[in-house]
């Protein structure tokens, strides 16, 4: 139950529900669809639209909060799914019969419950690819990697089992484990074969990577020490270049444990 109010708390610290209720609200109450457009005029739209995308967006939060810090779905891709899924089952009937009640028959027919649940499902699923797109985003790190160091041979990139934070990740980037990033509440898993993100704790993410001896190196990043390929400075900051399609900056806090392992 912890990790379900954790969740929702802090899916609405962000500025994503804002965004998606105000952008929902403009493009729903301008066009009108299922007859909006013809029973009511454009203030009384906005109006309409705008409670009923504030309580969509409300009870998708508790979805999303439910499928990952429940169920534990912690895939970005697979849990949006889900949780546009279970929108459309939860919130189908219930504006299906607030639209028969708010729109003159003689003006708009009600509309039909496949079209509110596609049109659920598809709201849900675009909101669901804006909150990825916007947690994705490159914080601090150089540029993305696909896939990370293609020139290693396998006996460096490769360990069995992964550690358990590999694990959580889709079967396709099961490798061996490069880096860790936090954003927001999500955690970037980079391993040899691409990056993959989860929703958990910084703290835990870095409790899970198991045997693969590793640092922490800001309080945003941590780097597994066999993937170090140097160390820059710029700027006065200093780097953690992984290879040519990663690097990491390196905080004043965590530079000591770099210097004691002989790499500043």
């Amino acid at each position: 139950m912890s990790g379900f109010v954790a969740t929702l708390i802090a899916d609405f610290r962000s500025k994503i529900p804002l965004v998606a209720w105000v952008v929902l609200t403009l493009t729903v109450g301008i066009s009108g669809p299922f007859g909006s457009y013809v029973a009511l005029d454009l203030p009384a739209r906005l109006l309409f639209w705008g409670v009923i995308s504030a309580m969509g967006i409300g009870v998708g939060a508790a979805i999303r909060a439910f499928v990952h810090a429940v169920i534990g779905l912690s895939d970005l891709q697979r849990g949006a799914f889900l949780v546009a899924l279970l929108s459309s089952v939860i919130m189908t009937l219930p504006l299906h019969a607030l639209a028969d009640r708010m729109f003159d028959p003689d003006k708009a027919t009600a509309p039909d419950l496949p079209d509110i649940a596609l049109f659920i499902f598809a709201t849900s699923l675009g909101i669901g690819a804006f909150r990825h797109a916007r947690e994705s985003r490159p914080d601090d790190v150089a540029s993305p990697l696909v896939p990370i160091l293609p020139d290693l041979p396998a006996s460096e990139t490769e360990t069995v089992p992964p550690p358990r934070v590999v694990q959580r990740l889709d079967p396709e980037l099961h490798g061996r484990l490069v880096a860790l990033t936090v954003r927001d509440h999500y955690v970037d898993v980079f391993t040899v074969r691409g990056k993959g993100s989860l929703l958990m704790r910084f703290a835990d993410a870095m409790a899970e990577t198991g045997e693969e001896e590793g640092v922490q190196i800001h309080r945003s990043h941590w780097v597994a020490l066999w993937a170090i390929k140097g160390v820059e400075r710029e700027g006065g900051r200093i780097w953690v270049r992984m290879c040519p399609e990663l690097r990491l900056p390196v905080s004043r806090t965590h530079r000591v444990k770099l210097e004691e392992r002989g790499l500043l």
